[in-house]
């Protein structure tokens, strides 16, 4: 455990952990421009966040890292692709057994993004949310400094997706630059702008 320059209190998080969790990252995706694209019924697409959540969070906890707070606002999930991409086989299956009817829409998401993702050693921040209530409070911008600060002690980079200009803006502020131009979603999908931070920051 470490405490924050700005006394957010951010831990690993722990199986115990995946409820609450689950409910923030429900909310604090649910209505982004990638969710709206995945499933356009907004009954629907809460219904299926909330299976998914709960199971990616599973997921993460076995096979990378998930970092939160003691209130639960905010969570963030961190996978290392130092080695190469991770075992995605348990994702696949979830994506199955949570996503029903929309499993395709979301292969098709994954895909997308895997076209953009970089070969190079790093780890990737797959999500980061806070609770709506909860946001502009520096939150997640403590789960970014802790987990920062460790991957520029071990000299790795980090690389993420940012699925709106409030969140690309947020990465802009803790040493995340454009990794390449921003990228669309098929359909006349919204823009998703990839972004890389070297190890020490912007330099």
């Amino acid at each position: 455990m470490q405490q924050t320059p700005t006394a957010v209190t951010v831990r690993t998080a722990t199986a115990a952990d995946v409820g609450p969790l689950a409910v923030t990252l429900v909310d604090a995706f649910l209505d982004g421009p990638d969710g709206v694209w995945l499933i356009a019924d907004p009954v629907e697409r809460r219904a299926v966040y909330e299976r998914f959540c709960a199971g990616l969070i599973d997921e993460v906890l076995r096979h990378g890292a998930v970092l939160t707070t003691d209130d639960h606002s905010a969570v963030a999930l961190w996978q290392s692709y130092v080695s190469g991409p991770p075992d995605l086989t348990g994702y696949d299956r979830l994506v199955t057994a949570a996503c029903g009817p929309y499993a395709d829409r979301f292969r098709q998401l994954d895909a997308v993004f895997a076209d953009h993702h970089p070969a190079t050693p790093h780890h990737y921040l797959a999500y980061l949310g806070v609770a709506p209530g909860r946001q502009r409070s520096g939150l997640g911008g403590a789960l970014l400094a802790w987990r920062n600060t460790l991957l520029d002690r071990a000299g790795v980079a980090a690389y993420l997706v940012a699925t709106s200009p409030g969140a690309r803006d947020l990465y802009l502020r803790h040493g995340y630059r454009p990794h390449a131009a921003a990228f669309h979603l098929p359909d006349g999908g919204p823009p998703m702008w990839p972004m890389w931070r070297a190890p020490g920051g912007a330099r």
